[in-house]
């Protein structure tokens, strides 16, 4: 079974090392996990640019994504994530959602 994860929370600024670097919490805020399909899925989970939230996503089957406040994922339309990836993205609004669909 295909399967999407995706986390969302706030990142602080670590600074011990002497230079600033974005950190994600150990403990995510929130967390759904997609199995996905041909049909897009939005999230029930949302993030909010103004507390400082990053999303997170994890999948081992190709995908792409799509954020906003009423997402609604396409095939070939914002972001592509290749099976076995991973990757980060900082919120940019309130109330905003991903939405997953398989590529």
């Amino acid at each position: 079974m295909a399967i999407t994860h995706v986390t969302c929370g706030p990142v602080t600024a670590r600074a011990s090392t002497g230079s600033t670097m974005a950190v994600e919490s150990s403990q995510p805020a929130r967390k759904q996990k997609f199995v996905p399909s041909g049909t897009s899925q939005p999230s029930t989970i949302v993030a909010n640019a103004a507390d400082g939230d990053f999303w997170h996503v994890a999948t081992d089957t190709a995908v792409w994504i799509k954020f906003a406040t009423a997402p609604v994922a396409a095939d070939g339309d914002a972001h592509f994530l290749p099976a076995g990836s991973s990757r980060s993205f900082v919120a940019t609004g309130a109330a905003e959602k991903i939405a997953v669909i398989t590529a």
